[in-house]
């Protein structure tokens, strides 16, 4: 009873995924809304909704779905994932809405919970999950390091090609993080299939990360990106404060850039981090700050 159940929920996610693309006979993909996938907002600071509640917010402010957190303190219990994760994907299927990706705890195969992670997610129709990150140990050399992340990351290949899925590294910004300085995320994605690994482009933390020298690193990744991380930052003094969508240092050349020559068919997930999500007393702030980030992606991307 349980797989028939499953594999109906699966079969609604198809369907909703549908409406984003389609493939002729020449298995191209158009589009039949916008030239993007779907659009999604993080789930991080609406985790205090339940999950219907979570569906008709989705509906109100025209989010096509979410980025799920699939983790520990998330939305769902990677060890309870098989009861959980279908109680959220049929919830929001009821609006139609979708889990489009999920942010995970992995990063290799040899997690316990991996493998019935990602089965789970796959058997529900939902086929992007945002890995874990790689940090150096900064007293040892950091190329053996960065080649032991590799082949952890080849092996998660082999297993999401098995599973129709697609893993997702974030670049970050940050002391000890694989990836902050983006010469390496290029290095373990460019010997891998996109359908496979991808890049999650974050360009919040490539202008922390970079300064002026943004458009250089989105050069050398934009190839291998495989979903579009927004949101946005200014310094205060040396600390980096988040802001609202669209009133940071973020450039709008860059959106400028993908107005003109976007990514057909990648998901764009908008982060919401400038109000506490785990403050209880300020859940009506995130859901307005949700809500006006909305419009600003709106403006900013044209989605």
């Amino acid at each position: 009873m349980k797989c028939n159940r499953r594999v109906a929920i699966g079969s609604v996610v198809a369907g909703l995924a549908a409406r984003w693309a389609y493939a002729d006979d020449n298995g191209a993909t158009s589009k039949q809304e916008s030239v993007w996938g779907p659009l999604c907002v993080f789930a991080k600071p609406l985790q205090m909704l339940s999950f219907s509640e979570l569906a008709d917010l989705l509906v109100d402010q025209k989010w096509d779905g979410i980025e799920a957190t699939v983790r520990e303190g998330g939305q769902v219990d990677p060890s309870k994932v098989d009861q959980q994760l279908p109680k959220l994907v049929e919830a929001l299927a009821a609006k139609e809405k979708r889990v489009v990706l999920f942010a995970s705890d992995i990063n290799s195969v040899e997690q316990p919970l991996t493998e019935s992670t990602l089965r789970a997610a796959a058997k529900l129709g939902v086929r992007y999950y945002r890995m874990s990150y790689y940090r150096y140990d900064l007293s040892r050399p950091i190329l053996p390091q960065l080649d032991q992340f590799t082949r952890q990351v080849e092996q998660l290949v082999a297993l999401n090609r098995e599973l129709g899925m697609t893993a997702l590294y974030q670049n970050h910004a940050g002391t000890r993080y694989c990836g902050a300085g983006m010469w390496d995320l290029y290095r373990i994605a460019a010997d891998q299939p996109k359908q496979q690994l991808a890049v999650a482009f974050d360009i919040r933390h490539a202008t922390v990360e970079a300064g002026l020298s943004w458009p250089v690193h989105w050069s050398m990744l934009r190839e291998h990106v495989g979903a579009l991380y927004c949101k946005d930052f200014r310094w205060d003094q040396a600390k980096v404060e988040n802001v609202p969508l669209g009133l940071g240092l973020v450039p709008d050349s860059f959106y400028a850039g993908l107005r003109k020559d976007p990514i057909e068919g990648i998901p764009v997930s908008v982060h919401m981090e400038y109000i506490d999500h785990r403050d209880p007393e300020k859940a009506a702030q995130r859901i307005q700050a949700v809500a006006d980030d909305r419009q600003a992606i709106r403006r900013l991307l044209g989605v």
